[in-house]
């Protein structure tokens, strides 16, 4: 299993991609996909990596480099290729090394659970700060959601600094 940049939003890999972000996530938890296709390759921070295993692209993970974290805002696994750990061992590479916080729905449905109980076996917790994800189509909309992380004993003045963070670079609040 490896990673592989997408640079360009000509990549061909990109049709691939969008049937999978459109089909993973309901459009409230979606940026447009013409906004995404033009911070592919202009945005230092942002980085669209497709999941490879040998040749075949399983999935993808769009990951944004931001002071001292790396802030997952979207992950997902090709439904036909769920149930073979690929979810897992790509947390495992992730984890390494570095400090990653990411968002999860609140435990009120059964995927939500499973969701936080796959991110708890790879060592992440639930942290207790407070958070609204901002919508990415509605400016003055926002979802209660849980913000996990591989760090879960930093200051919450921490969480606080990085939570602005994202809501400035990611969501460009």
């Amino acid at each position: 299993m490896y990673f592989q940049s997408v640079e360009s939003a000509h990549d061909p890999n990109l049709d691939y991609v969008f049937k999978l972000y459109t089909s993973a996530f309901p459009v409230q938890e979606r940026r447009d996909w013409p906004q995404l296709l033009g911070m592919i390759g202009n945005t230092s921070e942002m980085d669209l990596k497709l999941i490879l295993v040998g040749d075949q692209i399983i999935g993808f993970v769009i990951l944004w480099h931001l002071q001292g974290w790396d802030y997952i805002e979207h992950f997902a696994v090709d439904p036909q290729q769920r149930g073979k750990r690929y979810g897992e061992q790509v947390m495992q590479i992730l984890l390494k090394g570095n400090r990653l916080i990411l968002e999860v729905e609140p435990p009120e449905t059964t995927d939500a659970v499973r969701r936080i109980r796959f991110y708890e076996k790879l060592g992440l917790c639930c942290l207790g700060v407070p958070y609204q994800q901002p919508c990415y189509r509605e400016p003055e909309k926002e979802y209660r959601l849980i913000l996990m992380s591989n760090y879960p004993h930093e200051s919450p003045d921490v969480y606080l600094q990085i939570i602005e963070e994202i809501k400035r670079k990611v969501y460009g609040r």
